[in-house]
């Protein structure tokens, strides 16, 4: 029975295809059993003091490593060149990227991107792990920035132009060579001076821009009509559709679509899903996390306490699962991995009946990302 097929035997399972289940069940089973144990997931956190952190932990749900921050992290990815090394980022409008060496439970490099930039908590790796790329805030000129830097030393060899205004996350896209990247230009304006107060709500033009980084040019943008839907998390597939989730920014009470796609189309389409789909999710996703074999992407709502899932290919609307504060979501070994600000790590389980435990930090709560590396 393929991977696609057993999704859908679960879902059923648990109600059928667009039914809200409850994880007030869980099993334990043993996470080894069913996942490689040369992997460990990451995430940055909050323990019940207010201490910040960067933590590892493997697939039983031992902590490997807990590395002190001194501010809240966003954002942590894998350096597949370094097992056990990740790069951490700050939460906008933070200023440090740390490289952490989770084996040694250390911080092995630390950057901080000067008094006129700050972070918007996201970075990509390319060329062997050699260059980091990352999305800032040039407040000064209300302007948002790809700064790249080697990590030898983490000193920066070039910026661009992101494209728009409030760059969020940003990605690599397949078949590239590394020679072009996705941008979500959030398009909030922020200035350190205000916190993370958003400063042009009434003029804000979020987009989603292609980068080529041979020449540092925009190679297109592609708008909504509601501008106050601010493009914010995004994957992409293997075959290069990118997905992203949204974060809406107009009135309460208005229901609008929550998560779009583009894979090469003159506009930006939404995923498809009935009004009260949308109405759920409380105008806020997180996570998105796209398994390209399975045909299947994850999108996390924390405000809504729910994790979405979509068709890849089509876009419709799957199922909705309801999970306390649900943050970042992974994938391994085709199964999504879902962290909480409750402090649970969660699984589906073969034959996808459900969610299972993996980790139960009842003294932390993890932030909105998750991500796995190399033990």
């Amino acid at each position: 029975m393929n991977s696609r097929r057993k999704f859908l035997l679960g879902l059923t399972s648990l109600g059928g295809i667009g039914a809200i289940s409850s994880l007030n069940t869980f099993t334990d089973l043993s996470f080894t059993s069913l996942f490689s144990e040369q992997q460990w997931l990451v995430s940055c956190g909050k323990d019940r003091q207010g201490n910040f952190f960067a933590a590892a932990f493997d697939l039983s749900g031992k902590l490997i490593s807990q590395i002190p921050l001194p501010a809240r992290g966003h954002d942590v990815i894998a350096m597949p060149s370094k097992p056990g090394h990740a790069v951490v980022f700050a939460r906008r409008p933070g200023q440090f990227i740390f490289e952490v060496d989770f084996r040694q439970g250390s911080i092995v490099k630390r950057v901080n991107v000067g008094l006129e930039r700050r972070l918007y908590g996201h970075g990509v790796l390319i060329d062997n792990d050699g260059l980091l790329l990352t999305t800032e805030n040039d407040y000064q000129l209300a302007r948002g920035l790809i700064v790249v830097r080697d990590t030898t030393n983490y000193q920066v060899v070039g910026q661009y132009d992101s494209g728009g205004v409030g760059p969020h996350q940003l990605a690599v896209m397949p078949n590239s060579n590394g020679k072009q990247i996705v941008i979500a230009n959030g398009g909030i304006q922020t200035h350190p001076e205000h916190g993370r107060k958003k400063l042009n709500l009434a003029t804000m033009q979020p987009n989603l821009a292609y980068m080529s980084l041979q020449s540092g040019q925009i190679d297109d943008t592609f708008e909504l009509a509601n501008k106050h839907l601010s493009i914010r998390h995004l994957d992409v597939s293997s075959s290069g559709k990118v997905v992203a989730g949204l974060q809406y920014q107009g009135r309460p009470n208005d229901e609008v679509p929550l998560a779009i796609s583009h894979h090469g189309e003159a506009q930006l389409s939404a995923l498809n899903a009935e009004q009260s789909t949308w109405r759920s999710m409380k105008h806020y996703t997180s996570s998105v996390c796209i398994n390209s074999d399975n045909n299947t992407v994850a999108i996390t709502c924390p405000r809504a306490n729910l994790v979405t899932y979509w068709q890849l290919n089509s876009g419709d609307f799957m199922a909705s699962y309801k999970i306390k504060d649900g943050a970042g979501v992974t994938l391994i070994d085709e199964h999504f991995i879902v962290s909480t600000g409750r402090g649970r790590i969660v699984s589906q389980q073969e034959p996808m009946q459900g969610y299972s435990i993996r980790g139960d930090f009842e003294y932390l709560q993890w932030d909105n990302h998750m991500n796995a590396i190399s033990a």
